[in-house]
């Protein structure tokens, strides 16, 4: 038996000097699975009020509120509500600071960095998506150092993703994903501009995985466990490379408009599928061990098959590791 993988692609737009980017699905950009039933209660079928507050937010209430007018959109169809994720917050954080800084917009940071490295830095062992918006003029900026935030700004760049139409709506299809259930938002202001530069990081949470090293030498194997829960089957884990990061300058950042996650060079499924080496599943508990042959970045997925999706498989988890 072989399984069917979807990839998913981040796509990048700039509108009037702001940058936006998004993470959006091409081969499950209709993708129809959902939360727990723990998780997706309540489903609400009208929008939930969201007031914005009189005075300007600092970061954790700009965060909060973030979270509200994603979580009112999600409500208006239907949709579970997010919870915050710590570990997507720190890493939305650390990349809106970055744009803010550098005056770009982009996936990449300009330490070379891809969302889903941040988000394993940060502690993070899920899946997460990203959407973006900041400046796009590759100027570079000191930071607001005690930033506030106005309700309206922060509108503005939920408004200009929710506003999208298609085929051009990644960021739309990415908050109304029905399966994120967790959500984090790094939000930096520049100094001298009056705007906010923000991160989302929606977090798809489908499993408890053992920890990875975040760095590794080349010829050494890799320990990949974990139980995958809620309505998820395991299905399988992949492998992909891309090379170690180097600094990008904010004019090159500004010139990208597409990142895909790394295809799986390696993939390991069960026994009873088409595979190299089966891996080891009892249950939802899965167990392999798999070689880091060269230098790089190795991206270490899970795979995972939701009710009512075939043989369709989605990523529900996507971690690196640094091999030099």
């Amino acid at each position: 038996m072989r399984a069917r993988f979807g990839r998913e692609r981040w796509a990048a737009l700039t509108v009037a000097g702001f940058g936006f980017a998004a993470c959006a699905s091409t081969a499950n950009s209709g993708s129809t699975s959902s939360a727990p039933a723990s998780q997706a209660e309540p489903l609400l079928k009208k929008t939930l009020p969201v007031l914005p507050p009189k005075a300007a937010m600092n970061v954790e209430q700009a965060r909060r509120y973030v979270l509200s007018l994603v979580n009112r959109d999600r409500a208006e169809h239907g949709l579970s509500l997010l919870v915050m994720d710590e570990p997507a917050s720190r890493a939305g954080q650390r990349h809106a600071e970055d744009m803010a800084h550098a005056g770009y917009t982009a996936h990449w940071g300009t330490d070379g960095s891809v969302p889903e490295q941040r988000y394993s830095e940060a502690g993070g062992s899920d899946f997460v998506q990203e959407n973006a918006g900041c400046l796009a003029d590759g100027k570079q900026r000191s930071l607001d150092g005690a930033p506030r935030f106005e309700a309206s700004q922060l509108e503005r760049v939920e408004r200009a993703f929710m506003d999208e139409k298609p085929p051009k709506d990644g960021h739309r299809r990415n908050i109304l994903k029905p399966g994120h259930t967790g959500f984090g938002v790094g939000v930096a202001k520049p100094s001298g501009v009056d705007l906010a530069c923000l991160s989302q990081e929606f977090v798809d949470d489908y499993g408890d995985y053992g920890s990875l090293p975040a760095s590794a030498h080349a010829g050494a194997m890799l320990h990949v466990e974990g139980d995958v829960k809620g309505p998820v089957a395991f299905g399988g884990v992949g492998i992909g490379r891309i090379d170690l990061e180097q600094s990008l300058t904010a004019a090159y950042l500004n010139s990208t408009y597409t990142y895909a996650v790394p295809t799986p060079t390696d993939l390991y499924f069960p026994k009873g599928f088409v595979t190299k080496k089966p891996v080891e599943l009892n249950g939802k508990h899965f167990r392999i061990d798999v070689p880091l042959t060269r230098t790089g970045r190795y991206e270490v997925s899970v795979w995972g098959k939701f009710p009512g999706a075939g043989e369709q498989l989605e990523m529900i988890s996507l971690r690196v590791v640094s091999v030099k």
